[in-house]
């Protein structure tokens, strides 16, 4: 048996191939793995995902959210009145 015939090469996405896969922006795609919270590699500053790694994603997208959500607050968006004056 000859190692090229049982080797398989996996199928590589781009981040617009999984936006539209996921139905979300390419900025989201890029923001979520840059943070670390999808996996994925680089191939010199251009970010790929596996079939596995896309596996993962729906994973991770199928699991109900742990943590509590907190409404935003604003930064920085203090009154005047509130500002001390020097």
């Amino acid at each position: 048996m000859n190692i090229d015939d049982t080797f398989q090469p996996e199928r590589v996405f781009t981040t617009t191939q999984l936006a539209e896969a996921l139905q979300i922006s390419n900025n989201q795609v890029t923001t979520l793995a840059q943070r670390d919270n999808w996996p994925h590699m680089k191939v010199g500053n251009r970010l790929r995902f596996t079939e596995t790694h896309v596996k993962e994603i729906y994973e991770l997208l199928k699991a109900p959210e742990t943590r509590p959500t907190e409404p935003r607050r604003k930064v920085g968006s203090r009154s005047r009145q509130s500002r001390a004056t020097y």
